[in-house]
């Protein structure tokens, strides 16, 4: 373990594994007047991407001293998997928010149907109107731009999109990666985020 101490923010790295890094930096509002401060450990498991973060008093005077991965916990996070399941309960949560949103989409589906071409043509204006009045484009106009897109591509190239790549479509626009096997319809998920970030006038790229 190496601790560099710093005047101002102070910064130490650790390289305890592999598929891990772990950094270590003195809380230096206390050090003054005690000699001692406090030290946060923050892991990051590059393969899992997770992380923890534990606190531990710093003597200043011999920073080292009684520090290591296994007094603040690193060893037992990694060995353990604790990580791991803070993790996937963390996710299962959200991916749970997120089918909330695919039923409403869903929901939106039949009236949807009943839209003429030029109905759906007129969608994207009225999208764009509304979003110039200050609707939130999170908000109830993301369900019916993705019921839109996907009844579009159902009439354009006769491929709909299923609930799997709806729950895609939320998550890229929500700015995180999306994992899919090859054959999973990739290319028609991105169609759903970048419809709806177009609508702001600004440009969304597909790369």
């Amino acid at each position: 373990m190496v601790l560099f101490s710093l005047t101002g923010a102070a910064i130490a790295a650790l390289l305890s594994a592999p598929n891990s890094a772990a950094y270590l930096a003195p809380q230096l509002s206390n050090s003054v007047a005690t000699g001692k401060s406090r030290a946060f450990l923050a892991t990051y498991n590059t393969k899992t991407s997770s992380s923890s973060l534990a606190f531990h008093n710093v003597d200043n005077n011999n920073p080292t001293q009684g520090i290591s991965a296994l007094t603040m916990g690193f060893m037992e996070e990694f060995m353990t998997g604790r990580d791991d399941q803070t993790r996937k309960a963390a996710n299962e949560k959200y991916l749970a928010e997120l089918q909330k949103r695919v039923e409403r989409i869903n929901e939106l589906e039949a009236s949807i149907e009943e839209l003429g071409d030029d109905e759906m043509v007129a969608k994207t204006e009225e999208f764009r109107k509304r979003l110039a009045k200050g609707e939130d484009i999170n908000g109830q106009i993301l369900e019916e731009a993705f019921a839109v897109v996907r009844e579009a591509a159902w009439r354009v190239i006769e491929q709909r999109h299923y609930d799997v790549q709806l729950l895609g479509g939320l998550i890229l626009h929500d700015g995180r990666l999306a994992e899919m096997a090859t054959g999973e319809g990739k290319t028609l998920v991105s169609t759903l985020p970048c419809y709806l970030n177009a609508l702001s006038g600004k440009t969304s790229f597909v790369i």
